[in-house]
């Protein structure tokens, strides 16, 4: 697992019974696997009381005012597919631009929000915003 912030995405987001699967993927050579799996699984791993907002044609700046409305961090750290992406962590514009519409599932997590970008099969792909 490449930060502490990943295991408290797992503990504040995904149901009980798949965080231990999720944390091993994470930890291990795996990770591109479980990521890929959680993003394309999305909807049945994340805890329903915690999303927010869930769409297809959510946009940049739709994420923004959403996420303004909360005292989240400055700092965010994304967990992505992509491995030039994955560990990275920065604001949330700059993870915003990195992530949003390349293709590939994603994971922008801060202190008490996590963005998630689903996998892009046909379309917009699907984007959760939760808060704990």
């Amino acid at each position: 697992m490449r930060s502490k912030i990943e295991r408290n995405f797992v503990e504040k987001f995904i149901v009980k019974d798949k965080r231990d699967r999720l944390l091993f993927e994470l930890c291990g050579k795996k990770r591109v696997i479980g990521i890929g799996r959680f993003c394309h699984y999305a909807d049945e791993m994340l805890l329903k009381e915690k999303i927010i907002v869930f769409e297809n044609h959510l946009h940049y700046d739709e994420i923004i005012k959403i996420i303004e409305q909360y005292k989240v961090s400055e700092q965010w750290h994304i967990i992505a597919f992509n491995k030039n992406m994955d560990g990275i962590s920065c604001k949330l514009s700059e993870a915003l631009d990195l992530v949003l519409g390349n293709g590939m599932a994603a994971i922008i997590v801060s202190d008490t929000m996590a963005i998630v970008e689903s996998e892009q099969c046909a379309g917009t792909p699907t984007r959760y915003i939760l808060h704990d």
